[in-house]
């Protein structure tokens, strides 16, 4: 083979690998451009959905702020009109029984407490953008005292003993709109799954550290299965019974009320003992 043949070898060869390694080197360079390119789309992807979300989202606050506005509103006249009626029921009626007087005082408590519960509803309305302004003092007592009035009548059919002991803490700072709903769906929960107890008993008891305020609500009900159920303790429209009774949304609603306003709830349950569910939420007394 000539020397210059050989040259011509050895360039092209030399060539080869020159073309090799360019390439190499472009493969590269086109991972290094395309990821960031690909990264860039995902990111303007999810900026759109989360903006598109963000619209859904404040679409639909102000649609249920709009419902509530108006919900609380339309109220106010068919309550007005009820106290109405039971003032002129209360004036006509001769020599009325113990048990009427006892009916028709539980009815116009029972009004005034749907009044006062609008009249907070409206309240946390006018305050939403500042979650602070709706943070006050709260008397449990008073406040437990209503709740169970509004259930009277179910709490006498079904012949529960409430017993509560809120010595020990009576006065917190909490939502009282958030709390009451809190409290509210806890207690009808408890009162829908008491069961066939006898006695049915369902105790209310509150206590503090430095840092938490713990209220427990304990039935002797019918219990529920932990290990099995307790996804559906909170998921929205579940029930953890076959009872056709509620909607299964009133825990759901506990358990999103707590995260909104800050807090958590736990259960301890054992089937055909009973149940107590714990709100437990920031101590913001012992913040003064």
């Amino acid at each position: 083979m000539s020397r210059a043949m050989q040259n011509s070898e050895d360039e092209i060869k030399s060539l080869k690998a020159e073309v090799k390694s360019l390439r190499a080197e472009n493969r590269e360079l086109k991972q290094v451009v395309s990821e960031p390119l690909e990264h860039q789309q995902q990111t303007i992807e999810a900026e759109k959905k989360i903006k598109d979300q963000n619209e859904k989202l404040k679409k639909y606050n102000l649609e249920l702020e709009q419902f509530t506005y108006v919900a609380t509103h339309d109220l106010k006249s068919p309550l007005t009109n009820i106290q109405g009626y039971l003032d002129l029921l209360e004036l006509d009626l001769v020599d009325p029984s113990e048990d009427i007087k006892d009916s028709l005082k539980w009815l116009k408590y029972s009004v005034a407490e749907a009044r006062s519960v609008i009249v907070e509803l409206t309240n946390a309305l006018k305050a939403r953008n500042n979650k602070e302004e709706l943070l006050s003092s709260i008397n449990l007592e008073e406040l437990v005292e209503s709740i169970l009035s509004g259930m009277r009548s179910t709490i006498l059919e079904k012949s529960i003993i409430f017993i509560s002991d809120l010595s020990e803490l009576n006065i917190i700072k909490y939502y009282p709109v958030a709390l009451r709903s809190i409290l509210q769906n806890i207690i009808s929960n408890a009162i829908q799954y008491i069961g066939d107890s006898n006695p049915a008993e369902i105790h209310i008891t509150s206590s503090s550290t430095e840092s938490h305020i713990s209220i427990s609500i304990q039935d002797n009900g019918l219990g529920i299965d932990l290990e099995k159920d307790k996804a559906k303790v909170f998921g929205l429209f579940k029930r953890v019974s076959n009872d056709q009774n509620g909607s299964g949304i009133g825990m759901f609603i506990v358990n999103n009320l707590l995260k909104n306003y800050g807090g958590e709830l736990a259960v301890e349950s054992e089937i055909g003992k009973g149940s107590t569910f714990t709100v437990i939420i920031p101590n913001e007394t012992n913040k003064e």
